[in-house]
């Protein structure tokens, strides 16, 4: 994959990453979410996490929650390609940044998991964290690419 796939591929990822933020702000405001469903019941968070996840994904939590988990997984998902392709392709000046996006990405999905479960605000506050850090991540290699201020890379 060479520079401008990357580079490319990132400002992708920060759009996603923006819409992401919108749909959860929305979510946040103006949704509120059942106390009961198939994720807020049972001992084993992972048993909890994928229920949660499912029953989000059918869209029977409304449409917000189903936009905004069918976007975590596709940033997840995406954060995690771009480090394994950085990595490979051996790109320059992406490797760590995007491992810890990817990183930060996961952190931020397990989060928004377990505050459908829980409904703990500081699990909200987590995931939020983790995608500023995410993004703070791909931003910063977006701005230390050369290939980015208009030189070949």
């Amino acid at each position: 994959m060479r520079a401008t796939r990357v580079r490319r591929f990132g400002v992708v990822l920060l759009v996603l990453f923006g819409v992401q933020f919108a749909v959860g702000m929305l979510l946040n405001l103006f949704v509120e979410l059942p106390t009961s469903h198939p994720g807020s019941a049972g001992d084993e968070y992972f048993a909890r996490s994928a229920a949660s996840l499912l029953w989000s994904l059918s869209g029977r939590g409304g449409p917000a929650l189903l936009v905004h988990a069918l976007l975590g997984a596709a940033v997840a998902v995406g954060s995690i390609v771009l480090f394994v392709l950085c990595v490979a392709r051996r790109v320059r000046g992406w490797r760590w940044l995007s491992g810890l996006a990817a990183l930060f990405t996961v952190g931020a999905f397990f989060n928004g998991m377990s505050f459908v479960d829980y409904g703990e605000d500081f699990s909200s506050a987590i995931m939020a964290g983790c995608w500023l850090l995410a993004v703070a991540c791909l931003v910063a290699a977006l701005v230390r690419d050369p290939g980015w201020r208009g030189t070949r890379a």
